[in-house]
């Protein structure tokens, strides 16, 4: 009986698939058990399986998957090229994965608050004493 294989997004952009293939609820993909083909033999479909971090489904639960009513986490693939980290992986901006700069908004902050601070404190001057204290002055 033919499968359906759930993957994540990695996988079906490697294998160009990612505008053919539907996706799920969870954002990973259902690829076909022929899509398969291009890492080996189905007879080996388990190797296949756990080198990119897929699972096989039946046709009911694939229709599961993409109703919704059910989401079967994927494992962790074994091939470096098809592990997704974390959930902002998963929504990587397409100019972040071309190797344009980040948005300013997921760019870290080069200036910290202890920055600011340090930088806001005046220089000891005429009218402050050595150890930091202020000295009375008489401008008001």
């Amino acid at each position: 009986m033919a499968r359906y294989i759930k993957t994540n997004r990695r996988v079906a952009e490697y294998l160009h698939l990612e505008n053919d293939r539907n996706t799920v609820t969870d954002g990973n993909y259902l690829l076909w058990q022929s899509d398969m083909l291009h890492f080996g033999p189905l007879t080996a479909l388990n190797d296949t399986l756990e080198k990119i971090g897929g699972i096989a489904l039946l046709p009911h639960e694939a229709r599961e998957e993409q109703d919704g009513t059910l989401s079967r986490p994927l494992p962790t693939a074994t091939d470096k090229r098809f592990i997704v980290n974390t959930a902002s992986d998963a929504d990587e901006a397409p100019a972040e994965a071309e190797g344009q700069e980040p948005s300013p908004e997921s760019a870290p902050a080069s200036v910290t608050a202890d920055d600011e601070n340090a930088e806001s404190e005046e220089q000891p001057t005429d009218g402050q004493a050595d150890d930091g204290e202020v000295q009375p002055t008489n401008e008001e």
